[in-house]
C-alpha cells in the first residue's frame, strides 16, 4: 500500500483515539478503585489502591475526584477543575481525617493548583457516618479491603 494513502487512512483513526482518551478527563497514574459518586452523580470518586500506606493507626492514601460536567458544579475557594487529586490521612482509631496535599487539573490535564497542608493548616475532622464519600474512604482504607 502507498505510504501516503496509509497515512491518510490512519490519521482519522488516530484522532478518534486521542479524542476518546481525553473524554474522561486527564489521565493520572494509579490503581484507581471506584468508591461511588457524589453531587447527584456529577463527581466520580476513586482511591488509588497502590497509594495506601499504614503507619500504626494512621493511613495515608490518594483519592481522585473527577467532575463529569464542570459547568454544573459549584466551586468554592478553588478554580474550576476537572480532576482533583488529594492526599489524605485517616486515623482509623480516632475516626478522623485530614487533607495533606491537593492538586487540581483542568480538562486538558494542565495543573491549576498544587498545595500541601500541615496539621496546623488543616486540622483533622471527624468521619461522618452517613454514607458519605469520606466514610467510604474510611471503610476502604481502615478495613484493608
Amino acid at each position: 500500500m502507498n505510504p501516503r494513502k496509509a497515512l491518510r487512512l490512519a490519521a482519522p483513526l488516530v484522532l478518534l483515539g486521542l479524542l476518546a482518551a481525553c473524554a474522561g478527563g486527564p489521565k493520572v497514574e494509579g490503581s484507581w478503585q471506584s468508591i461511588g459518586e457524589s453531587n447527584e452523580g456529577n463527581i466520580r470518586n476513586y482511591i488509588d489502591k497502590n497509594s495506601v500506606k499504614r503507619n500504626g493507626n494512621i493511613v495515608t492514601f490518594r483519592d481522585k475526584k473527577t467532575v463529569m460536567k464542570p459547568a454544573q458544579e459549584r466551586y468554592v475557594n478553588t478554580p474550576r477543575y476537572k480532576t482533583a487529586i488529594g492526599t489524605w490521612e485517616i486515623d482509623c482509631a480516632k475516626k478522623t481525617y485530614r487533607l495533606s496535599a491537593l492538586t487540581l487539573l483542568d480538562e486538558s490535564g494542565k495543573e491549576l493548583l498544587k498545595q500541601t497542608y500541615t496539621p496546623v493548616n488543616v486540622r483533622p475532622m471527624p468521619v461522618a457516618e452517613s454514607g458519605s464519600i469520606v466514610e467510604k474512604q474510611y471503610q476502604t482504607v481502615c478495613s484493608g479491603k
